[in-house]
């Protein structure tokens, strides 16, 4: 056995292996002291790579999670409040329609009534004032956005969380198209001929389709109208004069339109049947609108005297929708030939000619980055996904219809005049800004992720009364829901359109909070508590110390270091061998 003391090969083994030992069983104490297997850079660079982000990922989870719970405190704050607000609109409502039966009610009973409606509006401007979620009030419009249109016929309607403030001038607004309604004119005016009762088994009928509703009307059913209509017509035809015979057929026309017009209102149709004719058959008396509007008033107290403004004038039925638009449409059918057309048989049901969408601009040219694409939809011009003015809806409130003119006055039963003179669209549009809108962005911020862009806006509208019911046309000129008295039956009536219109708009107000609180905080909530979880188990995989491995690899590295302590003693006894086998040859 060759003994060399220079170089003790065994006992630097021993203590190479030694270290090692030392090094693991460090590494196994500092694991399993710490819980974790990624202690420095150096134990797995990757895995650290990727530890950090998914570390990074689960803190934002965790504030996402508080601020989605956080803000379904705040929502369900908002939605307490505005519940008691309905509750309060509601016996509101109540208190109008008791006033309203002015029938059984003495001055001072509606006094009493006005003076709880004013405790009412009075407590519901308090509730808006005062509704806070900490220092933050919730009901008073300063959580919402706002927004003002200037120009003719131009209104500020809504703007969407994700419409943005305009620049101090405003956006621009360039209208170049504005809406229309379906309509459907007669071809022919209706003649005696067509409605007579001599033949008891010839009647005319129509039958109208819109929105889902069908209705008929059929003279010969109807007993009242036809006696009437008969009555007219032996009239006409005894005197054998040809202008009495314009007269009654023009008569007849008028009471078939009122008719159907009432059938129609009792379907809830959005339809309005009327006498039509076209402009250019008004002839010089468009020339003095105001003055022609005062004859027809007069016209309407000495009926006698509308043959003479209707005299050579071609009269005839036309059935118009009332939404503005491309997609509200109806249909129409008659029992006679070629009324609402040449080709049109009878029984034949025709669809009313389409309306037109408003089209326009709002903050620039569409050309350029799309910056001021705009969708029309009736008389409602938003601005398109990805525009500047993107979510902002303005109305423009100017029409092109023709002139109307209504002899019959269904309301009262009297014969009545109405002039409609409305402008074309050359007159309304052209190559100049026909306005400008201004906006500000004020609604709630909700950050409900732990990345960038993962906000959500949200607005909460004032319920005051003053901000409440500001849209509905009323005989009292109520202008808002803090306007209503009911200290008379009429009054008490408007005020039942506007408390009506108000409980939409807090009940709009508290679906769109609940739709939010549902479908935006409640669910995120719920796939942040499923991300965080899943992410926490996926970085533990990776970064957190397995208990029992580490376990068994310090009790496997503790033998060792027993181990190899005494090799490396045994292996430091080499030397000893030498110095007894130098003594021995001493």
């Amino acid at each position: 056995m060759a003994l060399r003391v220079n170089s003790n090969i065994a006992a630097l083994n021993a203590l190479r292996n030694l270290q090692n030992t030392e090094n693991e069983l460090s590494q196994n104490l500092e694991r399993l002291s710490s819980g974790r297997k990624l202690n420095h850079a150096a134990d797995g660079p990757a895995s650290l790579v990727i530890s950090e982000q998914m570390k990074t990922q689960i803190s934002g989870l965790g504030q996402a999670i508080r601020n989605s719970e956080s803000s379904i405190a705040m929502i369900q704050t908002t939605e307490g409040a505005l519940n008691e607000v309905s509750n309060m609109l509601i016996n509101l409502r109540q208190l109008a329609v008791h006033a309203a039966n002015e029938g059984t009610n003495d001055e001072k009973m509606l006094q009493a009534d006005q003076n709880e409606v004013e405790n009412i509006l009075s407590t519901l401007k308090n509730i808006a004032k005062n509704t806070q979620f900490g220092t933050r009030t919730l009901l008073d419009g300063s959580n919402s956005t706002s927004g003002v249109a200037v120009g003719n016929g131009l209104e500020f309607v809504s703007a969407s969380e994700g419409s943005k403030s305009t620049p101090a001038n405003g956006y621009k607004v360039d209208i170049t198209q504005v809406a229309t309604r379906s309509m459907r004119v007669a071809n022919r005016m209706l003649n005696l001929d067509d409605v007579s009762n001599s033949n008891p088994n010839k009647s005319v009928s129509f039958v109208i389709n819109e929105g889902g509703r069908t209705v008929s009307i059929d003279l010969k059913n109807n007993k009242e109208l036809r006696e009437t209509i008969e009555k007219i017509a032996t009239s006409a035809k005894a005197s054998g004069n040809p202008e009495a015979k314009i007269r009654a057929e023009k008569a007849i026309q008028q009471l078939i339109a009122h008719e159907m017009q009432r059938v129609a209102d009792e379907a809830n149709m959005d339809i309005d049947i009327f006498v039509y004719r076209p402009a250019e058959h008004i002839g010089p008396f468009l020339n003095n609108f105001n003055a022609l509007n005062n004859a027809l008033i007069e016209i309407g107290r000495t009926p006698g005297k509308i043959n003479e403004l209707v005299k050579g004038m071609d009269e005839v039925i036309v059935f118009r929708h009332r939404e503005f638009g491309s997609e509200p449409n109806f249909t129409i059918s008659s029992s006679l030939n070629n009324l609402f057309g040449s080709d049109v048989e009878k029984n034949e049901a025709v669809f009313g000619t389409p309306g037109r969408d408003v089209e326009g601009t709002i903050g620039g040219h569409p050309e350029i980055n799309g910056g001021g694409a705009a969708m029309g939809r009736g008389q409602f011009l938003t601005g398109a996904p990805g525009a500047e003015a993107e979510g902002i809806t303005l109305k423009y409130g100017e029409t092109t219809d023709d002139v109307i003119y209504e002899i019959f006055n269904h309301k009262n039963k009297r014969f009545a005049g109405l002039f409609k003179l409305e402008k074309n669209n050359d007159a309304l549009v052209g190559k100049e800004i026909d306005g400008f809108v201004h906006l500000s962005q004020n609604s709630l911020a909700f950050q409900i992720g732990p990345n960038e862009g993962q906000l959500r806006r949200f607005s909460v509208n004032s319920v005051d009364p003053e901000q409440l019911a500001k849209r509905v046309d009323n005989k009292s000129n109520f202008k808002n829901l803090n306007d209503i008295e009911v200290l008379d039956a009429d009054a008490a009536q408007d005020s039942l359109l506007l408390i009506d219109e108000a409980i939409d708009e807090v009940s709009t107000m508290r679906g769109n909070l609940g739709s939010f609180q549902k479908n935006a905080l409640e669910a995120n909530l719920h796939n942040l508590r499923v991300s965080k979880e899943n992410l926490t188990a996926s970085e533990s995989l990776l970064a957190d110390t397995d208990m029992a491995q580490e376990m068994s690899s310090l009790v496997k590295n503790q033998i060792l270091l027993s181990s190899g302590t005494a090799m490396l003693a045994q292996a430091n006894q080499v030397p000893q061998s030498v110095l007894t086998l130098l003594n021995s040859n001493g």
